[in-house]
C-alpha cells in the first residue's frame, strides 16, 4: 500500500438513508459494520429503529469496486431481540463481523432498560452460516459488567491473533449530570479470548478521557496495515448533541513499537469538508475502515448519531501508519 497522509480524505456523500415508508424502519440506521465478501462484494450490517425505538439488525451490500453501488437490501431484522430481563430486549446492533471456519461471527451491542439511567449495555455474539440468518451463540453476553467494567460494555471490534483473539471495546467510566440530564462517560479498554466466545473478564485502558472537557470515546475499529496497526474512534464533550457543542468528531491513532496506542489521536481531516446542511455537518462517528485496492474506504455516521443513514468516504492510496516510539 503507498504511503500517504493520514488527513487526505475525501467524503463519497450519503450511502444508506433511513426509508420512512417502510414497514417498521423509523429511524437511524447506526455503527456501519463492513465484512468483506469478496473484492466486489462487502456486506455492512447496521442498527435500525423501530416505532418503538429498538434497533434492529440489518444490512446491504454494496461493490466497493463501483463506488459502493449497493447490490441488495436485507430489511428484514436478521436477529431476534431478546426476551424481558435479558441484556439485549430493547436493542441488538451490530459492531464487528468476522468470518471464522466457514461461519460468520457478528459481535453485537445489546441494550436493555434501567430505571435510574437509560439503559445499559453489554457484549453479544451472533453466528450465521450465511451471513443474513443469525442465531445467538449464548443467551447472555460474551462480555457485560463485572469487575473492571462497573458500568457497561458496548461497541466491540474484534479480530484474530497469534493467541486467539482481541477485542477492543467502549468502557463506561461513569454517569454524570449534564445540563439536568445523566449522561454516560467512558473510554476504550481492550480483553482477550483465546476461542473469541468467552471473553476475560479482566480488560485494561486503551485510550483514556484526557481531561475534564472529554466525555466520550466512541466504537473503536482496529485494522492491520502494511506497517502496522492503526486505531480509528470517534470523541466527544460533555455537550454533544447538537452543533454548538462537542459533538463525535473521527481520530485515529498509529500503534506504537509495543503494540500500544499511547501516541495523541490525529483527526480525521476531509479534503472537501461537509458543509452545514450536510448529513455529516457537524457530527462524524462511529467509522469502520478496510482497504480496498490501494485505497482505504471508511463507512460512517453523521448528524445524530446517524439519524439520517450512513456515508462513506475514500483514502486515496492508503495511509501511514507511522509508528511512535514506546511510551
Amino acid at each position: 500500500m503507498s504511503r500517504r497522509s493520514p488527513s487526505l480524505w475525501h467524503r463519497e456523500g450519503l450511502l444508506v438513508s433511513v426509508k420512512p415508508q417502510h414497514s417498521w424502519w423509523k429511524s437511524h440506521a447506526q455503527l456501519p459494520t463492513v465484512l468483506p465478501l469478496s473484492n466486489r462484494l462487502w456486506r455492512v450490517y447496521f442498527g435500525a429503529r423501530d416505532h418503538d425505538n429498538r434497533t434492529h439488525l440489518v444490512a446491504v451490500d454494496v461493490d466497493p469496486g463501483d463506488k459502493m453501488k449497493i447490490l441488495a437490501e436485507h430489511f428484514d431484522p436478521m436477529l431476534a431481540l431478546g426476551p424481558p430481563g435479558t441484556f439485549d430486549h430493547r436493542g441488538v446492533c451490530p459492531s464487528a463481523a468476522l468470518a471464522v471456519d466457514g461461519l460468520i461471527r457478528l459481535y453485537y451491542i445489546g441494550v436493555c432498560v434501567r430505571e435510574d439511567v437509560r439503559g445499559q449495555a453489554a457484549i453479544g455474539l451472533a453466528v450465521s452460516d450465511d451471513g443474513l440468518n443469525f442465531h445467538k451463540a449464548f443467551s447472555g453476553p460474551v462480555h457485560g459488567t463485572g469487575p473492571f467494567d462497573p458500568y457497561f460494555s458496548t461497541a466491540p471490534t474484534v479480530f484474530r491473533t497469534a493467541e486467539g483473539y482481541r477485542m477492543y471495546y467502549v468502557g463506561g467510566t461513569g454517569w454524570r449530570e449534564i445540563n439536568g440530564r445523566l449522561d454516560p462517560f467512558y473510554e476504550i479498554r481492550t480483553t482477550s479470548s483465546s476461542d473469541g466466545l468467552i471473553f476475560d473478564p479482566r480488560s485494561e485502558t486503551v485510550v483514556a478521557l484526557k481531561d475534564s472537557l472529554e466525555a466520550g470515546l466512541g466504537r473503536p475499529w482496529v485494522i492491520e496495515l502494511d506497517d502496522g496497526r492503526r486505531l480509528w474512534f470517534s470523541r466527544r464533550g460533555e455537550v454533544y448533541r447538537g452543533p454548538d457543542g462537542s459533538p463525535y468528531r473521527l481520530v485515529s491513532i498509529a500503534a506504537d513499537e509495543c503494540g500500544g496506542f499511547s501516541a495523541p489521536a490525529e483527526p480525521v481531516v476531509f479534503e472537501n469538508p461537509p458543509e452545514p446542511s450536510d448529513f455529516d455537518g457537524w457530527m462524524q462517528a462511529y467509522a469502520c475502515v478496510a482497504p480496498h485496492g490501494e485505497d482505504l474506504m471508511m463507512f460512517y455516521n453523521g448528524n445524530d448519531f446517524g439519524g439520517g443513514g450512513f456515508g462513506w468516504a475514500r483514502l486515496p492510496g492508503g495511509a501511514i501508519p507511522t509508528r511512535p516510539a514506546c511510551p
